[in-house]
């Protein structure tokens, strides 16, 4: 996963694909896991004081390895440089972060 660029008020999906490292690339099964997006206006905060927001994610397909998060208005209401991570937590309760990167929030035309 890597940066994300997105317009001021899109609030489609983002979505992901979880895979192994074969090639040629196999879905993870992600049944029965949860997903975390946090973004923050810093890239290491100390805490969740700079939180924009966190969202949890939803499973399209647990054995296609598939998940997405759809931000509300206020949510994608904001311009400028972020940060983000996600979060994954299996059947186990082990927490993983498998993405951290930077988030754009660019200035759109249309104002609804």
């Amino acid at each position: 996963m890597a940066a994300i660029t997105r317009f001021r008020g899109d609030t489609h999906p983002l979505t992901f694909a979880l895979t192994d490292n074969a090639t040629p690339a196999v879905a993870i099964d992600i049944t029965g896991f949860t997903f975390l997006l946090t973004v923050d206006t810093l890239e290491e905060p100390g805490d969740a004081l700079t939180n924009v927001f966190s969202i949890a994610g939803v499973i399209d397909s647990g054995v296609g390895g598939t998940f997405k998060f759809t931000l509300t208005a206020p949510q994608a209401d904001n311009l400028g440089e972020f940060f983000y991570d996600i979060e994954l937590t299996d059947t186990a309760s082990a927490i993983r972060t498998i993405a951290k990167d930077a988030w754009t929030w660019e200035q759109d035309i249309t104002k609804t």
